[in-house]
């Protein structure tokens, strides 16, 4: 099965050559489902989230979305009393989705908030409730991936230690080990990144999207990243714009094995993992 990762697409101020090449690179490359981790407008008006849709819509493969702090209105009353309607009327109804597949158990929370105990409302949260819904899902589930997708990103890269708060990430940080989760998807730092968590007989890895088309670069460019999952083994190749193309950088392989895992890291270029059961409707 491959997996392309995008984020932070920021409809509204992106770069529509780059927005065009993301297309035509999503589609050509086999993608049976594609992730998109949050930030899909720049200020949430409805002339983005018409764009967003167009996009989406012209896309092979079936996407599966949530929201990010971006996709909120800013600082008028859509905010406090329709927060995601221009949202759940383009782009998707749940925020908080999920989708089983025959390799992968996928879980999406909204990180996003209309008001935060905090000055930056750009930070993330996750309540008791998501946490528990999150919980009893992937209690049931028998794939052999685990995949949660969220906006804000609970492990920061060490080479880019940008500030950033979830509320109670660490409960959530509790829950992925309870849970065994394998793979959690984000993005909202515009770098891509990979970190582990480990515990004593499994591993976690956090696998953070730079900003797919966004005019808002940090130190990376624009990239996106492709997951190839078989039964035991996930390779994630993390891609960036290169003399006009999207190019592997970086490739890393995470191999299951009964009670851990063990990652390495694996040169760019080398051939695909094989497509494994199609993806189910989302």
């Amino acid at each position: 099965m491959i997996i392309a990762h995008i984020s932070d697409l920021h409809f509204g101020a992106c770069d529509n050559e780059i927005a065009d090449l993301l297309l035509t690179q999503l589609n050509d490359s086999g993608a049976d489902l594609i992730i998109a981790s949050g930030d899909i407008t720049q200020s949430a008006t409805e002339t983005e989230f018409i764009q967003a849709r167009a996009f989406f819509d012209r896309l092979k493969a079936p996407v599966f979305v949530i929201p990010g702090n971006h996709d909120l209105p800013g600082i008028d009353f859509r905010r406090f009393w329709h927060p995601f309607e221009r949202y759940k009327r383009h782009i998707a109804e749940d925020l908080n989705p999920v989708l089983q597949t025959g390799l992968s158990d996928i879980v999406g929370l909204n990180s996003a908030r209309m008001i935060l105990p905090h000055w930056n409302w750009a930070n993330g949260s996750i309540s008791a409730l998501q946490r528990r819904a999150m919980r009893n899902f992937f209690k049931a589930s028998h794939a052999p991936w685990r995949i949660l997708v969220v906006h804000h990103p609970l492990q920061s890269p060490k080479e880019f230690p940008l500030d950033i708060t979830v509320f109670n990430g660490q409960k959530l940080l509790k829950a992925i080990d309870e849970s065994r989760i394998d793979l959690v998807l984000a993005g909202h730092q515009h770098h891509a990144y990979i970190e582990s968590r480990n515990t004593p007989d499994h591993t976690t890895l956090f696998v953070s999207a730079s900003t797919a088309m966004s005019t808002r670069v940090r130190r990376q460019p624009n990239g996106f990243n492709i997951l190839h999952l078989s039964p035991d083994t996930a390779r994630i190749d993390q891609l960036r714009l290169e003399n006009g193309l999207f190019r592997v950088f970086s490739a890393l392989t995470h191999t299951k094995k009964p009670n851990k895992t063990q990652a390495s890291p694996l040169p760019a270029g080398t051939d695909a993992l094989p497509i494994s059961d199609p993806i189910m409707p989302h």
